[in-house]
């Protein structure tokens, strides 16, 4: 699957004084569909900022793990180092 601009990830920590921002992101896409590059479309849009940590939820597959996130220029977010817990 992709991403879908009409579920994304919440915010649920915001930046404090610099400091990074914490999110939620719950969706069907495994893990590595999550990981690609520019996967979130929007990313700035949303408020994301590049050093922001990300939870993923996959409620197919039942796992969830976390990231960092990255903005570009254009505005996406990629999230990397992603690691995976049953």
């Amino acid at each position: 699957m992709a991403y879908s601009t009409d579920n994304p990830p919440g915010c649920i920590a915001e930046n404090v004084n610099g400091a990074g921002g914490l999110w939620l992101y719950k969706d069907g896409d495994a893990i590595a569909a999550v990981d690609a590059t520019d996967y979130f479309t929007n990313a700035s849009d949303l408020g994301m900022q590049t050093g922001d940590v990300i939870v993923i939820i996959d409620t197919t597959n039942n796992l969830s793990s976390f990231g960092q996130i990255t903005v570009d220029a254009d505005g996406n977010g990629t999230a990397t180092a992603l690691t995976a817990f049953p």
